[in-house]
C-alpha cells in the first residue's frame, strides 16, 4: 500500500505540475510528509484539499487558450482527466484508512 501511495503522490504532482502548480505544491507537501514517515500528517494533508469551492473535487485538467484567447482543450483531456481521478481515488482510500486507523 505504501509503494503504491508513494507512486500515486508522484503521479499526481507530475500529472499538475504543468497546469495546476498550486496543487502541484499542495501533493509535494503531502509527499514530504509521506516521506518523512507522517502518514497521518499526509493523509491529512489530502483530504484537506477535499470539499468545498475550488477544491480538488472541482478540478478539471486539460484546459487552455488558443492564440486569440479563445478556450479550447488540450489533446487528451479525457485522459488526462480520468488519470488525475484514478489517482486522487487512490490517495483518498490511503487517507481515510490513515484517519480511521487514527480514530481507533
Amino acid at each position: 500500500m505504501y509503494d503504491k501511495t508513494r507512486k500515486d503522490l508522484i503521479l499526481t504532482i507530475v500529472l499538475l505540475e504543468e497546469d495546476e502548480s498550486r496543487w502541484s505544491q499542495f501533493f509535494q507537501k503531502a509527499l514530504a510528509a509521506f516521506d518523512d514517515g507522517e502518514y497521518q500528517r499526509c493523509a491529512e494533508t489530502i483530504l484537506s484539499g477535499s470539499g468545498g469551492m475550488g477544491s480538488l473535487n472541482d478540478l478539471v485538467l486539460g484546459q487552455t487558450t488558443d492564440k486569440n484567447g479563445k478556450f479550447q482543450w488540450k489533446p487528451n483531456h479525457e485522459e488526462i482527466n480520468n488519470q488525475f481521478q484514478e489517482l486522487l481515488s487512490s490517495l483518498y482510500a490511503f487517507a481515510q484508512g490513515m484517519q480511521r486507523i487514527a480514530n481507533k
